[in-house]
């Protein structure tokens, strides 16, 4: 009975840590022909300062957070080490210039696939916790070019 109470302890302070940071909008696009990687994009919102500082998902060999910014007239996208997320703020990683990108994809990404990811976020106490999500992958038609095959 002890057990069972401490499993069930266990498993409302992981569920009421979850709470703490919310993912929304979470999406991909298909694919096309020979394209080993995709972005995807979605909203964060922590209840905390914290950091995002890791994300993984088992559709991608590497999976990596970039900012795109205009330096001297030119548009330059660089990785980055982590993302802030200010208590309380939407965090649009889309229209924020901060994006996700699936690296050397294990499959391609066709429309309806689920693909499944994992964000690491850390508080300004230094907990840590995980969230797990999930993007829907729309078409490839309509889309915009992937950001990695643009000419800056």
């Amino acid at each position: 009975m002890r057990y069972i109470i401490a499993m069930a302890a266990f498993f409302w302070a992981m569920h009421g840590w979850a709470g703490e940071v919310t993912i929304s909008a979470a999406s991909a696009r298909a694919t096309a022909p020979g394209q080993d990687s995709a972005a995807i994009q979605f909203s964060i919102v922590s209840q905390q300062d914290g950091r995002l500082i890791e994300i993984a998902s088992p559709a991608a060999g590497s999976v990596e957070m970039h900012q795109m910014a205009h330096e001297n007239g030119m548009m330059k996208m660089r990785a980055v080490e982590f993302l802030a997320l200010p208590a309380g703020k939407s965090v649009d990683l889309a229209a924020s210039g901060y994006h996700v990108m699936l690296l050397n994809l294990k499959q391609p990404l066709k429309a309806g696939d689920i693909v499944p990811f994992t964000l690491t976020v850390q508080f300004a106490d230094r907990r840590k916790i995980t969230v797990e999500a999930k993007a829907e992958v729309k078409p490839l038609a309509g889309a915009t070019h992937n950001m990695h095959d643009m000419k800056m």
